[in-house]
């Protein structure tokens, strides 16, 4: 009878975990990217306010436990010193009221819905498939696809021929209405940490 019921307790057990793990696949299947309201410095798990998980999330970061996207590395460094532990320390010391930078706290100014893709509505010469992305010169990090999920991007590559700051995002829907999509879709990062994006005249040309 014992061994019944440690059977039956293992298979259950066992249900239990593959149920999980479907779950876990269905929301990472279901995830869709939401812009968050607005951005604060410090604020770098983006809920609004700067508090103590934005510190643990740094750190998190910094241990491989998690994935610290671009934009959040931005917030997290309003000095442009460097994605560091310092980062950490830093809101640390905002939260108890030492002297650090005044620039914890405060909101940064959303830029208009236009600024990357205005110029290019009229403009049908270009690759129909290949985005171009180049990210402020004082803010060094290493882009993956994950640093971009307002977009279904297919690939990513650093682009160090022409400048050490570019990479082509290739889209998984080729198409000039998609090109013009996923661009208008990071606009909103003009004045967080991309200083440009367009499509990929380059490619057109060669």
């Amino acid at each position: 009878m014992k061994v019944y019921i440690k059977l039956i307790s293992a298979l259950l057990a066992l249900v239990f975990v593959l149920s999980a793990v479907s779950l876990l696949d269905a929301s990472a299947e279901d995830f869709t990217y939401i812009q968050p309201e607005k951005f604060i410095y410090g604020d770098v798990n983006l809920d609004g306010t700067v508090t103590v998980k934005d510190v643990t999330l740094i750190q998190k970061g910094l241990a491989k436990l998690t994935y610290v996207t671009a934009v959040q590395k931005y917030l997290a460094d309003p000095e442009g010193t460097g994605y560091s532990v310092k980062n950490a320390t830093a809101i640390q010391k905002y939260l108890a009221n030492y002297q650090v930078s005044p620039l914890f706290g405060t909101e940064l100014a959303m830029a208009s819905q236009d600024e990357f893709s205005g110029a290019i509505k009229d403009n049908a010469n270009y690759d129909d498939d290949t985005i171009l992305v180049m990210f402020k010169k004082d803010f060094a990090t290493d882009y993956t696809l994950k640093d971009f999920p307002e977009y279904e991007f297919e690939s990513i590559e650093k682009r160090t021929i022409l400048e050490p700051h570019i990479y082509l995002l290739k889209l998984s829907n080729p198409g000039k209405e998609n090109v013009l999509e996923a661009i208008e879709s990071l606009d909103y990062r003009v004045n967080l940490d991309l200083l440009m994006v367009s499509p990929d005249y380059y490619l057109t040309l060669d």
